[in-house]
């Protein structure tokens, strides 16, 4: 089967749907398929690898300047223009995929990919990586119907299928597109990036002399880790010698005054900004507890959470037990669950964690077993290819047989 992957983003762009398409290419490739990817061309600093297994090709773009709307996001643009409609066309009448897939919907390049299948006659599914969503109810509201309205009617509505990575996605692809769509919707988790599996694999260091609770992400108005921080003075009641380490970029300033209104020191909450990935992993391997969060209305494990995971590090997230379906996650087994708008739940969990050396082992390595079981690329991979198989049915030339059968 020949793929074509459309994404905005791929490495080395630091992101979650970036690190999805790459980990999902090298995975297919893996199955015997064939991929190539296409994404869009945000200068030579950002430049996908030469080495790839899989063929890139890139897009122009017109870039926008970071915007508060947009999470101060540094690579933002517009993408659909009629050049990269017949572009991509040209691309994939080249290639001949036998199926399109654009991952994130949220993005303006929705329209490109959805435009260029429809007009090439070849088969086009999504993946839902990121809702569209706001902390102000009203500006939420406000969203939802641009959602539905612009990349939901011309570009989700015309898909053939649609990868939901967890059932906050499904449902919320029932929620803002009917539920038409959702019975399009097939439920496929993510993984980790697949270049990353070996660090995971290396020896644990040393655990630090103090206690250590890693967040690890951009803090932005949906990873806001406010409550994290207010919970750090009952954490110190039990466990003084604790510190909260948060690795980064932070566009928010709220958490940070709230450490400084607490009196919470350098020494005592640090934040990191932004960090390379693989000083991330190390600081996973020297970590007691890692603890994050979505605070807005979609919660999800996040890939950070699932490398903590494969770090033998207990997670403590506030996210529904079924995420991934009945039994799956498991509260104080594999995971520990909190209210993340309650201080008092986020310090019990985490003094907990934090005095039970035996409990953080076996939920730590618990949580790891999750993750090989259940969010592994080759599982991924060949259920995404039944998914395809499913899709490209319906588009297959009839049998000789069945033409001859329905003749007489």
């Amino acid at each position: 089967m020949r793929v074509l992957l459309l994404s905005n983003w791929l490495p080395p762009i630091q992101s979650g749907s970036s690190y999805y398409a790459s980990s999902l290419a090298h995975a297919l490739i893996e199955r015997g398929h064939e991929v190539a990817a296409v994404t869009l061309d945000w200068g030579p600093k950002h430049a996908p690898s030469a080495n790839l297994p899989y063929a890139v090709q890139r897009l122009p773009v017109w870039k926008i300047p970071k915007l508060p709307f947009f999470y101060n996001l540094e690579l933002m643009g517009f993408s659909f223009t009629p050049r990269n409609v017949a572009g991509l066309c040209d691309m994939i009448r080249a290639f001949k995929p036998d199926i399109v897939h654009h991952v994130n919907h949220i993005f303006d390049s929705t329209f490109l990919s959805t435009v260029a299948a429809r007009r090439t006659g070849v088969p086009i599914v999504g993946s839902i990586t990121t809702p569209i969503q706001h902390q102000t109810p009203w500006k939420q509201r406000i969203l939802e119907w641009a959602d539905r309205f612009t990349v939901g009617k011309f570009g989700v509505a015309r898909w053939d299928g649609i990868v939901s990575l967890d059932h906050v996605a499904h449902d919320y692809v029932g929620k803002l597109y009917g539920p038409e769509a959702q019975s399009r919707s097939r439920i496929i988790p993510f993984g980790v990036q697949m270049e990353s599996l070996p660090l995971y694999e290396l020896p644990a260091q040393i655990q630090p002399g103090r206690p250590q609770i890693l967040m690890v992400g951009h803090i932005h108005p949906f990873r806001n880790p406010v409550q994290l921080v207010r919970a750090m003075p009952c954490v110190l009641k039990e466990v003084p010698d604790a510190r909260l380490v948060l690795a980064g970029r932070v566009d928010l300033k709220e958490p940070v005054e709230a450490a400084r209104d607490l009196g919470l020191g350098p020494d005592q909450v640090s934040f990191l900004g932004e960090t390379d990935h693989r000083q991330i992993i190390d600081l996973m391997k020297t970590s007691s507890v890692f603890s994050s969060w979505v605070t807005g209305p979609y919660p999800g494990l996040g890939t950070a959470a699932v490398e903590a995971m494969l770090c033998r590090l207990p997670v403590v997230n506030d996210l529904p037990e079924n995420l991934f379906g009945e039994g799956k996650l498991r509260n104080g087994d594999n995971i520990v669950l909190a209210n993340s708008r309650d201080t008092a739940s986020i310090s019990a969990a985490l003094i907990r964690l934090l005095k039970d050396g035996n409990l953080r082992r076996r939920i730590g390595e618990a949580g790891r077993e999750f993750v090989l079981q259940h969010l592994s690329w080759q599982k991924i991979a060949a259920e995404m290819e039944q998914f395809y198989q499913a899709i490209l049915e319906p588009h297959r030339p009839k049998k000789l047989l069945d033409v001859a059968t329905t003749l007489v």
